[in-house]
């Protein structure tokens, strides 16, 4: 399905501003590559010849042109990117750095004088009333180094 391209006109502060983007040395390629996108659409420019001429996804041309016509000049900003949630919080983290710091003996696990952090996310992973989750040996690794705790050493 072949939908119409939003056609861009531009004043000629806009004009001059994505040509001043596209020459300067200073910012970045992604920014004069939009600005290359928007002046060739306000040029009158299909967004496949857009897409050819640039060596980028006719999709990419689209969304550019796109986003230009909403939101002018401010919609070829970066948008903010938020990370996902953490799964394992401070306070998950605190429970977890309190059982590397208990000998293996301690908790029943005899014949071991210290942990390894694959035995260590096992344990957490089989104790569910501990309320740290199961996390793998990768996750606990990147915990106890984020807290500088080095579990031979212990």
């Amino acid at each position: 399905m072949s939908r119409r391209a939003t056609p861009i006109v531009l004043t000629v502060e806009e004009r001059d501003e994505l040509q001043r983007r596209v020459r300067a040395r200073t910012s970045s390629q992604q920014a004069a590559q939009r600005a290359r996108i928007v002046l060739r659409a306000a040029a009158g420019a299909r967004n496949i010849d857009i897409a050819a001429e640039l060596g980028i996804a006719r999709h990419t041309a689209q969304q550019w042109r796109d986003r230009f016509a909403a939101a002018r000049l401010a919609g070829l900003e970066d948008r903010p990117h938020h990370p996902p949630p953490r799964e394992y919080g401070a306070e998950r983290q605190a429970r977890i750095l309190v059982v590397a710091c208990q000998s293996p003996a301690e908790l029943g696990w005899s014949g071991q004088t210290h942990w390894s952090v694959r035995d260590l996310a096992r344990y957490l992973g089989e104790h569910p009333e501990l309320g740290v989750g199961r996390p793998s040996k990768s996750t606990v690794g990147k915990i106890l180094q984020a807290a500088d705790l080095r579990l031979e050493r212990l």
